[in-house]
């Protein structure tokens, strides 16, 4: 039940002593005013003492009035306050009383002053009025009920007067003493109550932030950072579940992440490179009449961070009941600049249906997809599902809960835009910059997965010469330069060099053209008609994955152009039809080189890969692949069946690379029976015990019932006589390189290798023990 103490009108009896205990003043117009009222509490609280609230509540009042009757009820509430008026003096222990009044029929408030910053002087008064007001009355219920009366109690210390309004104080002190009063909040509740308040008081804010770094898969390096809360250190509250876990309880989430906001902000620091700042956001917040988002702009403006620098995270693990209001209250922080994210997708509200209606630009993976990504084929597959979602939609993928290094191995090789988690870097104040380590797998594992089919050609090599207006520009401006300039086709549109949308010649005479379109618009911002959702590429983007999202735009925008930024700020424009040229041009090339049959990196890939390994000095295997029998097989069964062996090997071979490889590793098809991979040595062993595992089993299926039960075949040797063959198997052998070293000296220990594999029956690996090629001793 709301408590109506705020306009300071009522109709019941109150009392007011602004001196202290001892002065009495009754009111003769049955109000009081608010200044006078605000003036004593501060002139307490300015004493260096508190001013605390205690509330009376007769229990059941109502269930009473129902029993025995009304009147009965009023009598009681009349008992209950003739008996705390005669108690008051008696009993406040020296507490000067600011103020008195029955705030409703079952409920009695009283205002006390104290010089103990404490709670118990304030509880232990409370208790001991609670126990004598009820012996007082006790004889006065058991006549009109039959039974003892329950009165419960409860206690706060008002909010400093200085930091909020005397309205909203008192509002917080008697919700929190009537649920005290009601039995929900026990006194040590209470003081960690108090305890909260006062960590996340502005004035004396002890929420702290820490930053966790979310990383470019694609591309290495740091892409933006997410600020997450934590209370004061060694603390009740320094945990986050502890921190926002008590909030939820209490319904003061919304001023917790008021204090996590600020506290986020002000400890940042500069934004540099293009580098954004993730602020969590509950969806409810964006629609609180207590959230201020000019507060906001004035905290980012004050350490010189601009709206685009910043991704409103919305978590979405509650329900958002009024989504009309929610969306236009979005749609106007996008307006402003900011963008959005989801987190939690997988879990919760976070539902296909809200990902569509909230369109954000970025979708955070819950980490319970995540966690053992790269032995579970089912999460790889619903990971495969949201990336094709994101690039149609338009948005980013994010992974959280990256936690060991085969899982960031996976999500690079699956094309994951961004990745989090504490393999990558764990949440620090000040910020952290990445991982060596990691940052070297990120790069190595493009590098590799770019030499795989992908084009390796970044975007920037393409960009169109940098033709730019600012966001305060008319449309009428913009319109003038390009009539003058009939070759440009579009402009950016910019704030500080950074892009916010865009204008296409073809877009903008389209909504000039209407009846009233050319008066309605020409003196208005560019802002008003340019694409506020452009697509923007980093300059070292592969022209690839540049062109796979233009084409994955809006039919209407498909040809639109794409802004190409450096570090966050424009650097220039490409056209669709330049990335669709230098794509095709990349893939004739890459065709040159593939083989016909398996579509592998032919000889030139991979004589280009193995330079490109020993020359780079760091440890690598080459595992080198051969079929014993295969010609007897070729000649017995036709080459029809021959190719379907040889692509048979090319899917065991991808296969175990993608199962117990690295990202990017190699794999080329030499010709006919003969391939080769190129792989970390710490995985060569296992790719080559699964290889040979799966083709031993699998490749009988290749035979006619009757040759796999005899186990073999007849067939001429190179000799020309006839003789018995066994089935196809393959021989594996490994060579190590853990320096610089030369073609010839790999060739020819490879040839050494492969020799000696095929020396051995069956299927088999082979590891070269006498010591790897590039070390000084081997090479010299």
């Amino acid at each position: 039940m709301a408590i109506s103490i705020m306009g300071i009108t009522s109709n019941f009896t109150q009392r007011f002593i602004p001196g202290g205990q001892g002065t009495t003043s009754m009111p003769t117009s049955g109000s009081i005013s608010l200044l006078t009222k605000r003036k004593a509490i501060e002139s307490m609280q300015k004493q260096k003492g508190v001013v605390g609230l205690i509330l009376f509540e007769i229990q059941d009042l109502y269930i009473i009035s129902k029993a025995y009757g009304k009147e009965a009820a009023h009598s009681l509430a009349k008992s209950v306050e003739a008996g705390l008026e005669a108690l008051v003096d008696e009993r406040l222990q020296g507490l000067p009383l600011l103020y008195q009044e029955q705030v409703d029929e079952d409920k009695f408030l009283l205002l006390v002053g104290s010089q103990h910053n404490s709670l118990d002087v304030l509880m232990r008064t409370a208790s001991l009025l609670r126990l004598n007001l009820r012996a007082r009355i006790r004889s006065t219920a058991l006549d009109i009920t039959g039974q003892a009366l329950e009165i419960g109690v409860g206690v706060r210390q008002l909010p400093d007067l200085g930091h909020c309004s005397l309205q909203q104080a008192l509002h917080t002190a008697m919700s929190d003493a009537q649920r005290m009063a009601r039995g929900s909040l026990d006194p040590a509740g209470s003081m960690l109550l108090e305890e909260f308040r006062t960590i996340i008081s502005p004035d004396k804010l002890q929420v702290r932030a820490v930053y966790q770094p979310i990383v470019n898969l694609r591309g290495g390096g740091i892409f933006a950072w997410e600020a997450l809360a934590r209370g004061p250190v060694g603390g009740n509250f320094e945990s986050p579940a502890m921190l926002f876990g008590f909030a939820e309880e209490h319904e003061m989430v919304f001023p917790l992440e008021r204090a996590c906001r600020t506290a986020a902000i002000q400890g940042f620091g500069a934004v540099e490179d293009g580098r954004k700042l993730f602020l969590n956001i509950h969806p409810r917040t964006l629609v609180d009449p207590a959230f201020s988002p000019g507060r906001t702009l004035q905290l980012l403006a004050d350490q010189g961070i601009e709206p685009h620098d910043v991704v409103l995270e919305i978590t979405e693990r509650h329900s958002t009941k009024d989504f009309s209001l929610f969306h236009r209250t979005l749609d106007h922080y996008r307006g402003e600049g900011y963008k959005v994210a989801i987190d939690d997708v997988g879990t919760g509200y976070s539902g296909l249906w809200s990902i569509a209606e909230i369109r954000p630009d970025f979708m955070k993976l819950d980490m319970s997809l995540i966690r053992g990504i790269d032995h579970n084929p089912v999460k790889r597959a619903l990971i495969e599902t949201f990336l094709t979602f994101s690039d149609k939609v338009g948005c980013a993928l994010i992974a959280e809960g990256i936690e060991t290094e085969t899982e960031l191995s996976c999500l690079v090789a699956m094309g994951v835009h961004y990745g989090q988690g504490f393999f990558l870097g764990r949440p620090s104040a000040p910020r952290q910059e990445l991982a060596p380590e990691a940052l070297a797998h990120i790069n190595g594992g493009m590098r590799r997965s770019m030499a795989e089919n992908k084009c390796s050609a970044p975007i920037g090599g393409l960009i169109d010469e940098i033709v730019h207006f600012p966001a305060t520009a008319t449309v009428g401006e913009v319109k003038h330069f390009l009539e003058s300039r009939p070759e440009v086709t579009s402009v950016a549109v910019v704030s500080e060099m950074r892009p916010v949308g865009l204008v296409m010649r073809h877009h903008m005479d389209r909504m000039l053209s209407s009846q009233y379109g050319l008066a309605l618009y020409s003196c208005r911002p560019v802002t008003r008609i340019m694409d506020s959702q452009p697509l923007a590429m980093d300059f070292s983007t592969p022209v690839e994955l540049v062109a796979q999202a233009a084409m994955s735009r809006e039919s209407f925008k498909v040809y639109d152009h794409v802004l190409v930024t450096r570090a966050g700020r424009l650097a220039g424009m490409a056209s669709v039809q330049k990335l669709l040229d230098a794509l095709a041009q990349v893939q004739v090339e890459m065709a040159k080189g593939a083989s016909p049959l398996t579509g592998l990196p032919g000889n030139v890939a991979i004589e280009r890969e193995i330079e490109r390994q020993v020359g780079a000095g760091t440890p690598i295997s080459f595992i080198y692949c051969d079929l014993d029998n295969f010609k007897v097989y070729n000649d017995s069964y036709g080459f029809k069946a021959g190719d379907e062996v040889i692509l048979f090997t090319a899917r065991v071979l991808s296969w175990a690379l993608r199962r117990h490889g690295a990202p990017g590793d190699f794999l080329g098809h030499v010709g006919g029976d003969d391939f080769v991979i190129c792989t970390h040595p710490e995985k060569a062993e296992r790719i080559s015990q699964a290889v040979t595992r799966c083709f031993k089993r699998l490749i009988p299926h290749a035979y006619s019932e009757q040759d796999r039960q005899s186990g073999h075949i007849q067939g001429k040797d190179r000799s020309g006589k006839q003789r018995s063959f066994g089935l196809v198997a393959i021989s594996l052998a490994i060579v190590d390189c853990m320096g610089q070293c030369t073609l010839e000296s790999i060739s020819l220990r490879s040839a050494e290798m492969k020799k000696y594999a095929k020396s051995k029956q069956g299927n088999v690996w082979v590891r070269d023990r006498r010591g790897p090629v590039g070390l000084t001793a081997v090479c010299a």
